[in-house]
């Protein structure tokens, strides 16, 4: 159920759908400021429950100048769906895949160095390079990189022959090529004949490695259990961290249901246990070990698997409060993802980042959130907010105003207005965008886009103006002052903003204007055609006949389709409103639509004129035009649009013929058979305009076949439905 906020600012607007060919899983924009549920395709650029909780993220990892936001530039998918810079998918915010024939850096082998040395052959391939990334696996660790690490310590065990040295190479090598092995392979996998103390140390190393592999935990967790205590320094501390993440592991065995969904009532948590004092002992000993960054990410698996979400949390914090990306196991775009889908989507408890508990709230606002979040757990969280105060009351603003629907509370919340020096962060950007959302609740329209327009010069961080161009615009279209969006000195440029306002809103005086004035040619052939469209559909032929004379020449051959709102097609161009009507595949002729238009001026019931207007959408495919759809009224080009009246409908048209006397027979068996197929051939009405029952489509069917029986329509249809 919508809110009072949301009925304030769409006051005096009519309810309509406008989705346009949404019948898909596809992402389509949807153009408006508030939104008080999740809206994964269509986030906005400052903080609110309805972005996807990552674009949340970002913004305020922004602020911190930890992940600067990169939108990627709009592509062709982009266009198609309706997209502007502003709303977007998440996805528009993440890292640029490297092009597929960019070249990857090469790094020199790890293994050339001491394999050269003990004049063993590099091989070709690694097993574990061709299993999945991921904290946990197995088989990722055994790569060419820990190889040339364990024959690098073997290489410089002094009390090592070199005949034990390459025999342990050569098994060390053996293992890339195959993660598992049955006892028996790898009984001959393992090297013999080894004397000294310090090569049986190796070997048991690699015969624990290997059951670890091999996912034989109690094997792998006793052989590295009996080098925790090693004399040999990369040995001791390996065998500490594999051991770790050898119980880790062995949790994970039962932890998942069949739908590899965490089950934490399946979870081992005397191995979990284990697992996490190992990664403590680790870290206490070897702060800046070989594997400390590992075990900083394997244990926040630890927290994860046990469901801790404090621990997991501050896990995070820590994460991403890191300077040096050496530090973090995973990039920032990596831990953003992480973070929403194994705590922000499951944690209902406080969390002592301001962050992260940030992003949470804002989830909880949500309309449907369940538990929501009240005033009381906000003004609980006062603490938690100690160093940044302005976080926190910009939280208790948008709890007002989203869910208490308490304009003037939120405003308390907020600044009066930008100061001179203020530097636009995300946060800021989001109170003063937060503060002309509540004045325009509050039906101050002027006080609104004041703020907004002040803020404009300081707009300087990626899609911060674009955001408040789409502001701006909506609130001078509630306001009724559209024409400012189209003023010499207006301020909104953006394409996509335009285009929605001239195609479902301007009238035609200011569709005149921007004809001749637009931005650019492409705005004004696109502001030309929803004149000469909507004069066309709504029954103003003489109007027609007049801007028809401004069709430039020679034609653009630009397709307006984005423009027009057409998904996933590039529509029609200008050259549709010369359309000749030359002798159609059904048989019946018409004359060029100039005439069709000048025909009906005359007589809006003649039969031929109103069966070729019919002809016209049928053979340019304008059934269900997107100019012909209402757009709901909180979004963009959602008010009372600027052409009164009813938009002509095929099948009103053929029922005019149908019902008329005086109709000749050829026109109204036309008109018969292109009525009856407006719902073939799955029942559906695609023509437009009032349904009709079967019963009336049945005796259309006999009273074609029986009274026009001989025209090549009654002979051809076989069927109604």
């Amino acid at each position: 159920m919508r809110t009072r906020l949301l009925t304030a600012l769409i006051a005096g607007s009519t309810f309509a759908t406008g989705a346009y060919a949404s019948g898909d899983d596809s992402c389509y924009p949807r153009w408006s400021m508030i939104k008080e549920d999740l809206s994964i395709c269509s986030s906005l650029a400052f903080l609110s429950p309805g972005n996807d909780s990552q674009v949340n993220l970002r913004l305020l990892l922004a602020d911190k100048g930890a992940l600067a936001l990169k939108p990627q530039p709009l592509n062709a998918t982009d266009l198609e769906q309706g997209y502007g810079p502003v709303p977007f998918p998440a996805s528009r915010l993440y890292p640029v895949a490297p092009a597929a024939d960019q070249a990857a850096v090469e790094r020199p082998d790890p293994l050339v160095a001491p394999l050269q040395r003990l004049g063993l052959t590099v091989p070709q391939s690694t097993a574990g390079a061709d299993l999945l990334n991921g904290e946990g696996s197995r088989c990722r660790s055994n790569d060419r990189d820990s190889a040339a690490a364990f024959i690098g310590q073997v290489l410089d065990s002094t009390d090592t022959s070199d005949s034990e040295r390459k025999a342990l190479a050569d098994s060390r090598l053996q293992m890339l090529g195959a993660c598992r092995w049955t006892p028996e392979q790898q009984a001959s996998l393992m090297p013999t004949q080894l004397s000294s103390a310090s090569a049986q140390a190796f070997a048991t190393y690699l015969r624990a490695a290997s059951d670890f592999y091999s996912g034989r935990f109690n094997e792998a967790s006793q052989g590295f259990a009996s080098l925790a205590n090693s004399p040999q320094p990369w040995l001791q501390q390996t065998a500490t961290y594999m051991g770790a993440r050898t119980a880790l592991n062995y949790v994970q065995e039962t932890a998942f249901n069949e739908y590899s969904e965490l089950d934490l009532a399946r979870v081992d948590k005397t191995l979990l246990q284990q697992a996490e004092q190992g990664f403590a002992h680790y870290l206490s000993t070897w702060p800046d070990g070989a594997y400390a960054v590992s075990a900083k990410g394997l244990l926040r698996r630890v927290h994860w698997l046990g469901g801790n979400d404090p621990a997991l949390a501050d896990d995070y914090a820590w994460q991403l409060a890191q300077a040096d990306d050496q530090r973090r196991n995973l990039s920032l775009d990596e831990l953003v993802n992480e973070v929403d889908i194994k705590l922000l989507m499951r944690s209902t408890g406080p969390l002592q980042d301001p962050m992260l508990m940030a992003v949470s709230d804002l989830m909880k606002m949500r309309e449907q959130a369940t538990p929501p979040l009240t005033l009381a757990d906000l003004q609980a969280q006062r603490a938690v907010f100690a160093d940044q105060p302005d976080l926190y009351e910009y939280l208790l603003a948008a709890h007002a105003l989203y869910r208490q629907d308490d304009p003037g509370q939120a405003l308390k919340h907020l600044p009066p207005a930008p100061t001179p020096d203020e530097r636009l962060d995300y946060l800021g950007l989001s109170r003063h965008i937060l503060r002309g959302l509540a004045l325009e609740a509050r039906q101050d329209w002027k006080g609104a886009q004041q703020t907004w327009l002040d803020l404009l010069p300081k707009a300087q961080a990626p899609l911060q103006r674009e955001q408040l161009e789409l502001a701006l615009a909506m609130s001078f279209e509630r306001d009724e002052q559209l024409s400012r969006v189209f003023a010499s000195d207006s301020p909104i440029t953006s394409r996509q903003v335009r285009n929605i306002l001239l195609s479902h809103v301007a009238d035609a005086d200011l569709l005149r204007q921007q004809a001749s004035q637009g931005l650019d040619a492409s705005e004004r052939n696109l502001a030309l055609f929803v004149l000469l469209y909507k004069d066309l559909m709504r029954g103003r032929y003489a109007d027609f006949a007049e801007d028809l004379k401004r069709l430039p020449s020679p034609l653009p051959d630009e397709k307006l389709g984005y423009g027009l709102g057409y998904v996933y097609q590039p529509g029609p161009s200008l050259a549709l409103f010369q359309w000749q009507g030359d002798k159609a595949e059904s048989g019946y002729t018409c004359p060029a639509i100039v005439q069709t238009a000048a025909t009906l001026q005359t007589d809006a019931k003649n039969p031929q004129a109103l069966n070729c207007l019919g002809e016209f959408i049928l053979r340019n495919r304008l059934d269900g035009m997107p100019l012909d759809q209402r757009r709901d009224a909180d979004t963009l080009g959602g008010s009372a649009p600027g052409f009164n009246g009813p938009v002509f409908s095929r099948l009103d048209g053929y029922r005019l013929v149908i019902a008329n006397p005086k109709a000749a027979a050829a026109d109204k068996a036309y008109a018969l058979f292109r009525a009856i197929n407006c719902y073939g051939p799955a029942g559906y009405n695609s023509c437009g305009g009032q349904e009709v029952e079967p019963a009336v489509r049945k005796a259309w069917f006999k009273q074609l076949k029986s009274s026009y029986a001989t025209t090549q329509w009654g002979k051809t249809l076989q069927y109604y439905w």
